[in-house]
């Protein structure tokens, strides 16, 4: 029986799309392969060729893997934000870590350009001086180019709230005719349309279109970790007090001292905080 390598870009069920050398198989999974996360989308994996259903047999050792979209071998994650929804700013940079700690670079989306004024924009992006950001609106197009300079070559997860106008960007990309959310006039919050993780080809690279979400759990991150996720805190770190500084209640702290002479944002240093206590009471919970 035949073998080749391919990568998943659709699960449905049990049933797995295996795209091989230019051509998509349908497939199943052999034995203890079929548990919940032993194969996800983005994976690399052999498939023993058979018609009318082939079987994947191994899932090749992957570089990363999120679980939250639930995906693997994933460059770069696109996350995307909005005027409405209200922007999330502590999940967004939950996601940042995540990412960075998976060795994913983390861009900042902006959208719906087109209902917001440029002003509301940079004072939300001006927080996040060490992160890649793009401003766009797939309404009128604006920022396309810049998307696709960063999706080209690479494996691109969009990722954030719902109703920010993920899937729409991908319609906008792709000319493809994929459902869209509204948002909710009620609460304000988007309505989930994307059921299920996929990936469509894009500009030598693919993207993964996902379900939006409210809440992220950071997995596998230590409290004494949670600094070197935080680009912009390093160039002042340097001159702590204590090599050790975690930033929190140490004396003579210089990223303290950059906070409050607003060389760096308040609000994102103490979502940090936030975030520094929840890890030490998620360890807690747990021992």
């Amino acid at each position: 029986m035949e073998t080749k390598k391919g990568l998943v870009t659709k699960i449905i069920s049990d049933l797995y799309t295996v795209s091989c050398d230019g051509q998509n198989y349908i497939s199943k999974a052999r034995g203890r392969l079929r548990q919940w996360g032993d194969i996800v989308v983005g994976d690399i994996v052999q498939l023993e060729i058979d018609k009318p259903i082939s079987n994947i047999c191994k899932v090749e050792k992957r570089k990363n893997l999120l679980l939250r979209p639930l995906v693997a071998n994933i460059d770069v994650v696109i996350i995307v934000l909005a005027k409405e929804p209200a922007p999330d700013l502590l999940l967004t940079d939950k996601i940042i870590i995540e990412a960075r700690s998976k060795g994913i670079t983390p861009i900042i989306c902006f959208n719906k350009s087109d209902i917001t004024t440029r002003t509301e924009i940079n004072t939300l992006l001006s927080a996040y001086t060490d992160v890649d950001t793009i401003i766009t609106s797939a309404t009128n197009g604006e920022g396309r180019e810049d998307l696709i300079e960063r999706i080209a070559n690479n494996i691109v997860c969009f990722a954030g709230q719902s109703a920010t106008g993920k899937t729409s960007m991908l319609n906008m990309l792709l000319d493809i005719k994929l459902k869209t959310g509204t948002l909710s006039l009620k609460l304000k919050r988007g309505k989930h349309t994307t059921r299920h993780v996929e990936l469509f080809n894009a500009f030598g690279g693919m993207i993964v279109d996902t379900c939006g979400f409210s809440k992220f759990e950071l997995n596998g991150i230590r409290k004494e970790e949670l600094k070197n996720y935080y680009d912009e805190f390093y160039r002042y770190a340097q001159d702590c007090k204590y090599t050790s500084c975690m930033h929190v209640s140490e004396p003579d702290c210089a990223v303290k001292r950059a906070v409050e002479s607003g060389d760096l944002d308040k609000n994102r240093y103490l979502r940090y905080i936030n975030i520094y206590k929840e890890l030490i009471n998620s360890r807690n919970n747990h021992e």
